[in-house]
């Protein structure tokens, strides 16, 4: 008899502790809670402090000067300020790489150009980084190359074209873009230039002007005063839609011409690999914002930008479309 109220006892005394120890768990379990909210609430919504924008290349340089334009609208829609972070090394591949590596918490971000990320990553053997996987925000300026030669020579792009099938054209050019679209020039409209190099568009422009050399590609803000005093005729843009600095030239599309594979300079934004969509969806937003402003608009004509926004959606797009683009003709990559 007392052994069974021994064991009564025992069994009572055991689901006594067994119901502290659920309450124990039930308070624990609301206590963390509790504590995710409050780290939540005190975090604030995004974002909730300075961004930093790295750029891969030097201050002073079309990149860093596009980005100056851009940043305090950026400021304005997103209610922070915006830190500029000049990386640079190795033609952008130290930023590319660091760049990969950084916190996804859309705190940084990075202005570049896809025309210049892209070949690094596919030939370079230091290459850490592949762009696709780069949390796509979006862009916001294109720049496309136009065909300059000197006013007294070529009347229009046929008639060059036809002297070029018949004889090798001197062309002025600067290295990395330039060389690739001649390369795909070469390779599409079945004729040979005879690249001479210059260190910069100045000088080739220069050299196209007092007939040095039979032709030149650049970008088109670059010459179009020129342009515009008659000392340099453009014969084609190297797009396949009317541009909107040059307006008047002809494009490929409407010369006929739509087999050349078109790559533009894309001045884009993106967040590190595996950033949030609900983060980059706020900064697509704020892009999108930040470049439609009049205000905005009136400095980038003044400072020659064609502003053309490009949503996430459609950057992913573009990005595999010149991926593909550059493994076809991986051999023209410098």
């Amino acid at each position: 008899m007392a052994l069974m109220k021994q064991n009564h006892l025992l069994s009572n005394s055991s689901k006594l502790g067994r119901f502290f120890i659920l309450v124990l768990l039930y308070y624990c379990l609301f206590s963390l809670a509790d504590t995710a909210v409050a780290r939540e609430s005190a975090k604030g919504p995004y974002p909730s402090r300075p961004i930093r924008i790295m750029v891969p290349a030097a201050a002073g340089g079309s990149l860093g000067n596009e980005i100056r334009a851009l940043a305090p609208f950026l400021e304005k829609s997103l209610g922070v300020s915006m830190i500029i972070d000049y990386v640079t090394g190795a033609d952008g591949m130290i930023a590319y790489n660091k760049f990969a590596t950084e916190k996804s918490d859309g705190y940084t971000i990075m202005y570049f150009n896809l025309i210049a990320a892209l070949p690094l990553e596919l030939t370079r053997e230091t290459a850490k980084y592949a762009v696709k996987d780069y949390g796509a925000v979006g862009g916001w300026n294109v720049k496309y190359q136009v065909l300059l030669v000197h006013p007294d020579t070529w009347k229009n792009f046929a008639d060059f074209l036809g002297d070029a099938k018949k004889r090798s054209l001197s062309l002025a050019g600067t290295g990395g873009h330039t060389v690739l679209n001649v390369r795909l020039l070469e390779s599409s409209l079945g004729v040979k230039f005879n690249l001479v190099p210059f260190k910069s568009s100045g000088e080739g422009i220069a050299a196209v002007a007092g007939k040095h050399v039979d032709c030149m590609l650049t970008y088109e803000t670059t010459p179009k005063p020129m342009i515009q005093a008659g000392k340099l005729r453009p014969l084609a843009v190297l797009s396949l839609k009317p541009d909107a600095i040059l307006p008047t030239v002809p494009n490929l599309k409407l010369l006929g011409h739509e087999n050349v594979p078109i790559l533009p300079a894309n001045g884009v934004i993106a967040a590190p690999p595996h950033t949030p969509k609900e983060i980059t969806a706020v900064l697509e937003k704020a892009l999108s914002k930040a470049t439609a402003a009049p205000e905005f608009k009136k400095i980038a004509e003044n400072l020659g930008m064609f502003v053309d926004f490009m949503p996430a959606t459609e950057l992913q797009k573009t990005t595999l479309d010149i991926y593909g683009i550059l493994n076809k003709n991986k051999q023209f990559i410098q």
